[in-house]
């Protein structure tokens, strides 16, 4: 069995859900989801090479370099086949995972994400974040970047805490995960996926505008859609308990099939 050096966090008893973070996020963004999925579900939560608990790794460039790492992590648990989800980059991440094991994946959550890295609409170009990034260091760009992501911004409780999570990624990681989205279209590849997806996206989002969501809901055959109104980027954190709940009934709902 291949070792990975990811940190890797796993709580719970039951089916295995795996949560890919994003850029600038870590595995500890997802503690209230562990405490409220642990008794239904084994969840494990990865931090990216080179963000979170694994800011010493050196990152990819490319998202699929980061969705081979997540497979890597999830082969040294010796678990063979598990839910997704991915948020935001991570979202990207998990489209990917699919694209190279598809028969490993059983049911699929894309989460205020996208098929596009460029991000059309975004708050900022990838370039203008890129050259803030240069001028201004990790901590403050984290910062900066990281209360866009809540609805009430700079006044949200959670601030902070996403702003703290932010800084903690290498200055290497911060420009190559710019990178790796600007690089990636994953468009052709949304009618080969086959897993019940749920899609889920605040309205609010200033990352991915209606356009990325709507063609991830009507390029998966089958998915389906929740908009969360009054929420940002950060839906997990800007209503826990509606995210929660959305989880809930999409995992542990029995099979469509």
């Amino acid at each position: 069995m291949k070792m990975s050096p990811l940190n890797i966090e796993r709580s719970g008893k039951g089916p295995c859900f795996v949560m890919v973070h994003g850029y600038l996020g870590g595995s500890s963004q997802w503690r209230a989801e562990v405490e409220a999925l642990s008794p239904y579900l084994d969840v494990v939560t990865p931090d990216l090479p080179g963000f979170g608990k694994s800011n010493h790794l050196v990152s990819p460039d490319q998202i699929e370099g980061y969705a081979r790492a997540v497979l890597t992590a999830v082969d040294s648990l010796g678990i063979d086949r598990f839910h997704l989800l991915g948020h935001s980059m991570g979202g990207m991440i998990v489209q990917e995972m699919v694209r190279l094991a598809p028969d490993r994946v059983n049911r699929l959550v894309l989460y205020a994400t996208g098929p596009l890295g460029l991000l059309p609409g975004r708050f900022e170009s990838m370039a203008r974040s890129r050259e803030r990034l240069a001028a201004d260091g990790v901590d403050a760009t984290g910062r900066r970047i990281s209360v866009t992501w809540l609805y009430e911004r700079e006044a949200s409780s959670n601030a902070k805490l996403l702003g703290d999570l932010a800084a903690q990624a290498s200055p290497q990681a911060a420009d190559a995960g710019l990178w790796a989205m600007e690089r990636w279209d994953g468009r052709p590849h949304l009618p080969k996926i086959q897993q019940e997806t749920l899609i889920v996206w605040g309205d609010q989002d200033r990352s991915y505008k209606w356009d990325q969501v709507e063609t991830l809901w009507r390029g998966i055959p089958g998915a389906s859609l929740s908009v969360v109104p009054r929420c940002a980027h950060a839906v997990h954190l800007d209503n826990p308990t509606i995210f929660q709940q959305l989880l809930k009934d999409f995992l542990l709902a029995p099979s469509r099939a």
